[in-house]
């Protein structure tokens, strides 16, 4: 008796993007890696607006905290994340996969992701990493580590090959040749 097999299942992977070559990194790596016609793709653009606030433009401006200037900063801040989204969005349909982009609010981008991932009921999250030192992990913490520590499903965290020279601390790579 010869057995049928189900459709594969529909996975939901969610990808977390800020704009950068690592974010298109691990959306190019998901593509060619691991990409499924079934998968519905949902790509994570999570913001911090406490960000925007601790600009330069503040430097330049003492006691002058007007509602215009900070609608200004907010208003810019939006365009560029909307262009960010289109430009994700265009990616998607260029490739033919399944799915949506948005940006979601965070007090830190880990938390957003995570949450994200929990309300979309992920089945996997995909990030990118920039390669941020061991010092600077440790005082200021990095998204993909926390995605890492705090997530229900598996991650997967892209290091761009371009920038793989960052993690071979202590390897013979980095010995002192005298």
């Amino acid at each position: 008796m010869a057995e049928t097999s189900s459709p594969p299942k529909s996975r939901i992977v969610l990808i977390a993007i800020d704009g950068s070559e690592y974010s298109k990194y691990a959306f190019e790596w998901y593509c060619k890696s691991m990409h499924r016609p079934t998968d519905h793709v949902v790509m994570i653009h999570s913001v911090e607006f406490h960000a925007v606030l601790q600009t330069t433009q503040w430097y330049y401006t003492p006691y002058s905290f007007d509602t215009n200037t900070i609608n200004e900063l907010m208003e810019t801040e939006a365009m560029s994340i909307k262009e960010k989204l289109e430009h994700f969005a265009q990616m998607m349909r260029e490739h033919n996969i399944n799915g949506t982009v948005k940006s979601i609010h965070a007090n830190r981008p880990g938390e957003g992701i995570i949450n994200a991932a929990r309300e979309a009921n992920a089945d996997v999250i995909i990030t990118g990493s920039r390669g941020t030192g061991k010092l600077r992990r440790t005082f200021l913490g990095s998204v993909s580590d926390y995605v890492l520590h705090h997530s229900d499903v598996p991650v997967i965290v892209c290091r761009h090959k371009d920038h793989h020279h960052h993690h071979h601390h202590g390897d013979k790579h980095d010995q002192d040749v005298k």
